[in-house]
């Protein structure tokens, strides 16, 4: 399962750091590349109206900035440095579309499977048209998947 709500990156690693199922308290998030290697490419909305991930893996359905039913983005515990964010961004991998606000409409500029990257902490609605050259959707409050290490 996933967390089922859409939290900031520092409530997910909180969120991970307390989990306790199963009989284990060792969830984390998931890396970028970990997060990636669970993506399902032969799956996503357009294509087979679900999730770009195995079905064995519930995947909380959304309402996307196009008023479209679709299905959340991830957050990665990987931070996203670049020469204007400082580390203020962290990576997200989308499993349903990954939109952007372009030529004045949103349109899944990226696909399933796309990782980027969003405000650590912040309000969404600071960014009506999203942001960057595509207009990617800035949500923010993205989902939580978590992960554990096997011994």
């Amino acid at each position: 399962n996933d967390n089922a709500e859409g939290i900031n990156w520092e409530a997910a690693l909180d969120y991970a750091e307390n989990m306790e199922f199963a009989g284990y308290t060792d969830w984390r998030l998931p890396n970028a590349k970990e997060l990636q290697s669970i993506v399902d490419y032969s799956r996503a909305p357009g294509a087979t109206a679900s999730a770009a991930i195995d079905p064995l893996f519930n995947c909380t359905e959304i309402i996307n900035e196009a008023g479209e039913q679709d299905y959340a983005y991830y957050w990665s515990s990987t931070t996203h440095i670049n020469h204007k964010n400082g580390g203020s961004n962290a990576v997200y991998l989308s499993f349903g579309r990954a939109l952007g606000y372009f030529n004045g409409e949103w349109m899944d500029v990226h696909g399933a499977g796309a990782q980027r990257s969003d405000p650590k902490i912040g309000d969404a609605a600071n960014y009506p048209y999203g942001h960057g050259p595509q207009g990617d959707a800035i949500r923010i409050k993205n989902y939580v998947r978590l992960v554990r290490n096997v011994d």
